[in-house]
């Protein structure tokens, strides 16, 4: 989220319901809270040009089995939009049902469940296949921001930010 707005993007923070968010570190250490702008629910892809899925086990085991969080993935990729993840968050790709024929890459400890999903796993600090960009964990991010922003800046659609 830093990473994007120092790049300028105008970032809205999406959850199950309104309120707030209680960010944490390495799923045990809470952190911030975060305040949450949109419910899913009440959002739909047009109204967005990219979608960044943050890590976390704990917050992407919970995400992934959520309908409306698996439309609207669903949504952004029928529209070709750009989408990134790091670390456990391609499990909601997974869920998805997005990632077969991609290749991607995550923490270690999830690629069976995206080879068994039909993805290529990748051992990579960062992997891009066309409108996604996937990364494995906390260490990757300088790499991770860089072809992220580089994604998303190549995706604007001209006269919207």
């Amino acid at each position: 989220m830093k990473a994007l707005k120092d790049a300028g993007a105008q970032v809205t923070i999406l959850s199950l319901k309104p309120g707030q968010i209680q960010a944490v570190r390495h799923d045990l250490d809470k952190t911030v809270k975060v305040k949450v702008d949109r419910a899913i629910g009440d959002v739909r892809a047009e109204e967005f040009d990219a979608v960044h899925l943050p890590g976390g086990t704990v917050n992407a085991d919970s995400l992934r089995m959520v309908p409306e969080v698996q439309a609207f993935l669903r949504a952004m990729q029928d529209a070709g939009k750009p989408l990134s993840a790091i670390c456990h968050a391609p499990w909601e790709l997974v869920s998805a049902g997005l990632v077969r024929g991609r290749k991607l890459t995550s923490y270690h400890s999830i690629q069976d469940d995206i080879r068994n999903a039909g993805g290529n796993w990748m051992d990579r600090e960062v992997v891009e296949d066309g409108n996604w960009v996937t990364s494995r964990q906390p260490d990757d991010l300088p790499a991770f921001n860089r072809a992220m922003l580089a994604l998303f800046s190549r995706s604007l659609v001209p006269n919207r930010a």
